[in-house]
């Protein structure tokens, strides 16, 4: 089973709350919960909506962050499957003085200095 990038939000409680938000979690029965856009929502009849909400059986789906989707891996493994795409994202520092740089001796790295700060913007942000 897939993981969901939804969690269920507040429970819809009028029709009207149907056109206010994007995604809903639907509960079909005991064991069926969908993630529904919208759209295939707005294709039900008026009735079909209104006894779902009567019934308590749909939820406004409120999407996910990246730590909260990755909320069982470590900082190292979250680095290793972002890569490169950390640094060039989500790392606070100039790009001037990012990577590697030479100023005429040894080269000069900014490795691992702001990782940690970058690894928190990513898990702040809403997971694709």
């Amino acid at each position: 089973m897939a993981k969901r990038k939804y969690k269920k939000g507040a429970q819809v409680i009028s029709v009207a709350e149907l056109l206010e938000h994007e995604w809903f979690i639907v509960h079909f029965g005991p064991n069926v919960v969908k993630t529904l856009h919208k759209s295939f929502i707005a294709s039900w009849q008026l009735r079909t909506c209104e006894l779902f909400v009567d019934a308590g059986q749909i939820y406004i789906a409120e999407r996910l962050t990246n730590g909260e989707f990755y909320a069982g891996k470590t900082d190292e493994q979250i680095q290793n499957m972002i890569g490169d795409d950390l640094c060039e994202l989500y790392c606070p520092l100039p790009e001037e003085v990012r990577g590697v740089h030479c100023y005429g001796g040894e080269p000069v790295m900014c490795e691992g200095s702001h990782c940690d700060e970058a690894i928190e913007a990513w898990k702040e942000e809403y997971v694709e």
